[in-house]
């Protein structure tokens, strides 16, 4: 058993008991891997890309500065998480943010304040 401090010990009696505090703690696995999408360094390239020009593979591949094998898994992942979309012209496929991606793009300028915050 772990040793807690007796005032922590009436905070945690005072909200229902530990085992309550850790019923209340959900895990959320589908939020956690939206955050580890947007928290790639190359896929907030892309994103930060996507947010001034719509670009094809061969582009975003050489922005983040990897094969187009690589890139197209790290398309995927933002596809998979509806920040980005594509759209086919002639030989072409553009990619571009979705309303979602350039939502995200906003917390992610957000977030940035907020670590830069003393």
């Amino acid at each position: 058993m772990i040793e807690i401090p007796e005032r922590i010990r009436k905070e945690v009696a005072e909200k229902g008991g530990f085992e309550k505090i850790v019923s209340m703690v959900e895990s959320d696995k589908e939020f956690a891997d939206f955050i580890k999408t947007i928290a790639d360094e190359k896929r907030l390239k892309i994103i930060y890309a996507l947010s001034i020009q719509r670009m094809c593979v061969c582009m975003l591949a050489q922005l983040i500065n990897c094969p187009y094998s690589k890139c197209s898994y790290h398309i995927s992942r933002l596809k998979k998480d509806g920040i980005i979309k594509s759209k086919s012209i002639g030989n072409y496929t553009l990619y571009s943010l979705t309303k979602k991606g350039k939502k995200v793009l906003k917390l992610i300028e957000k977030i940035k304040e907020v670590r830069n915050e003393d």
